[in-house]
């Protein structure tokens, strides 16, 4: 019972879902009403499971994240609201600008700019910008300093091979004095970078990079062998880095409190329904393109349960009518049908699956779920023609078929009044197992880049997590990997108690 109200579940959310998608297809063909503007009712529209939520990587459920990433996402928000105001200043209108700040592309789903004049939102702007200054400055540094031991790293075996350039050949020298020289001049440019924003207090700013870029200009005169560069010199940056990476502050709670809480003043968090649905939207947090996983995931489920029902109830029903026709009929049916599910088992599934995606490549139908229709209709018939065909090789001996033939009714009334009506049983348990099987093969094809291309997937919500779980971001695999277990594990459950139910062998 409880795998049952599992499986309701998942089929009313699809169900209500599809249902939307229609009424507002209805409406947006006859231009009466789109429900892409109301929370509610438009949060899992498919162009609702597309749109940025907020910053990238939001975490779930509200967890802790680093200094770092918070800071990011406060940076994203104040871009996003630069953008918003340069778009708008290209009106001199107030209302003109009240509306360009409330289109579309200036809004992350419920969350939206206030409803201002361009000349009562620069304050705002400008305080957020003032906090972020400082901020950028220390980020500047960090920038220039690790471009500096990365400069560094270069140019230590560059120096190792001039120890021995005397037995070099003369185009190799001029290669190797190329390098160097570049090498050189590239760490003065970023010392000379470095000094124009550090605090004169600095540990590296007194190293304005001119001695550098002396040395890397007399370096064509260097004898072979000679010391290119002055090694306490190169010495006195690397200590002078070191140390200026320690004097550099790290931001303080207090200070990433202050910039959020400006940044927050750009785009007000969302109140009364929209607040509720904006805070669903970001229970599971955001994916690398500020998307809400949440509302991908529970979208991916109405996509896995309608390729189950569509390729479990089209496989069935031909692959039932397809093995009862050959076990009723004999002779050369059935023969031909034997021949064409005994080649098409010997291939490798996933192999012919792959092969019959890829005949839809460049088509119209390419990014929709067309091909995996295809693909699995094409080889998912294979196991229900077996088993009717079993069972209607015994039924139709028995005497209820017997004496139907006697009272004169032709045999495709028979077939189908009297012998698939009673294979009814196995169909619904070759249903729960094809439903489950479809879901599946659907989530490993579009992993692969062979199912669904665009949109909303469990497959694409586990393809596209790929690089989040290197940096140690679970929530977007862990939402697809959960959502498809317990709908698996239900319908597991409830195919075996199917199978206890109908199959004899299991009946009191």
């Amino acid at each position: 019972m409880f795998s049952m109200a599992i499986i309701l579940v998942y089929l009313a959310i699809a169900l209500w879902i599809f249902s939307l998608e229609s009424i507002n297809a209805v409406g947006k063909a006859t231009n009466t009403f789109d429900f892409n503007s109301h929370p509610l009712l438009g949060a899992f529209l498919p162009e609702r499971t597309a749109e940025r939520a907020g910053p990238r990587w939001l975490p779930g459920f509200g967890s802790a994240q680093s200094d770092s990433r918070r800071l990011d996402q406060a940076d994203f928000l104040l871009q996003f609201a630069e953008g918003a105001a340069n778009q708008a200043a290209k009106s001199d209108s107030p209302d003109e600008q009240r509306r360009s700040f409330a289109l579309p592309q200036n809004r992350l789903a419920e969350r939206r700019l206030p409803d201002l004049a361009l000349a009562e939102f620069k304050p705002l702007l400008e305080q957020a910008q003032a906090s972020f200054r400082s901020l950028d400055e220390t980020r500047r540094r960090r920038v220039e300093l690790a471009k500096a031991a990365t400069a560094f790293d270069r140019i230590a075996p560059l120096l190792k091979s001039w120890s021995t350039s005397a037995t070099l050949d003369a185009g190799d020298l001029q290669r190797l004095r190329a390098d160097l020289a570049a090498s050189l001049e590239e760490l003065s440019f970023i010392a000379q970078d470095y000094a124009k924003f550090a605090p004169a207090t600095d540990p590296l700013a007194a190293h304005d990079g001119r001695a550098l870029e002396d040395a890397a200009s007399a370096l064509a005169n260097v004898a072979p062998a000679a010391s290119p560069v002055d090694q306490n010199l190169l010495d006195a940056y690397r200590v002078a880095m070191v140390a200026a990476d320690k004097a550099i502050p790290a931001p303080t709670p207090e200070t990433i409190a202050r910039i959020e809480a400006d940044v927050a003043k750009l785009m007000p968090y969302p109140t009364g329904l929209a607040g509720r649905v904006y805070d669903l939207r970001l229970a599971l947090g955001t994916d690398a393109q500020g998307r809400s996983i949440l509302i991908r995931g529970i979208y991916s489920a109405k996509v896995a349960i309608q390729v189950g029902v569509i390729v479990a109830l089209g496989a069935v029903l031909f692959g039932s009518f397809l093995g009862a026709s050959a076990a009723y009929f004999g002779g050369r049916t059935d023969h031909a049908v034997a021949w064409l599910y005994s080649t098409l088992s010997s291939l490798p599934q996933l192999v012919l699956l792959a092969v019959l995606t890829f005949m839809f490549l460049g088509s119209r139908v390419e990014n929709t779920l067309i091909p995996i229709y295809a693909a699995l209709g094409m080889t998912f018939w294979i196991g229900p023609c077996r088993v009717i065909r079993g069972e209607v090789l015994k039924a139709k001996e028995l005497e209820y078929v017997q004496a139907s033939r006697a009272m004169g009714f032709g045999r495709f009334y028979i077939l189908l009044k009297h012998i698939l009506p009673n294979t009814s049983h196995l169909m619904f348990i070759q249903f729960s197992l094809l439903f489950i099987a479809a879901i599946k093969s659907e989530v490993i094809l579009t992993f692969l880049g062979l199912g669904l291309k665009e949109g909303a997937s469990w497959g694409l919500m586990i393809s596209q997590a790929a690089p989040e779980v290197v940096n140690g971001l679970f929530w977007q695999i862990g939402a697809a990997t959960v959502l498809m277990l317990v709908l698996v594990l239900a319908f597991n459950v409830v195919s075996d108690a199917l199978q206890d139910a109908f199959d004899p062998k299991h009946v009191g």
